[in-house]
């Protein structure tokens, strides 16, 4: 792993742990479903700024979703399989057919 996978490894964890254990208790966050949290925001955020060829978002989607099958009552393996499944449609169909502008 390179230096920003590294990084990204990093911060996803830290966004999993702050997701249990801090964010957890405010009532702004409960009403929100369980698939909407800091990690699937991070990476789906990666996903649709990062260019398509690259693979720093495939990275960001299996250790997102390593950390969140942790604190999960489903299966093992299933916010894995929904990261990379969000991310493969993002690069491979919204990417390809869809133009998003960048003013940078």
């Amino acid at each position: 792993m390179n230096k920003k996978e590294v990084i990204i490894v990093f911060v996803l964890g830290f966004l999993a742990l702050a997701q249990v254990s801090f964010f957890s208790h405010f009532r702004l966050f409960v009403f929100l479903p369980e698939y909407i949290n800091l990690v699937s925001a991070a990476v789906f955020i990666i996903a649709i700024f990062e260019k398509r060829r690259h693979r720093l978002a495939w990275v960001a989607a299996f250790w997102g979703g390593i950390f969140l099958n942790f604190y999960s009552q489903f299966f093992f393996g299933f916010w894995v399989i929904c990261l990379l499944a969000t991310v493969g449609i993002i690069k491979f169909l919204i990417k390809k057919y869809v133009s998003i502008p960048s003013f940078w």
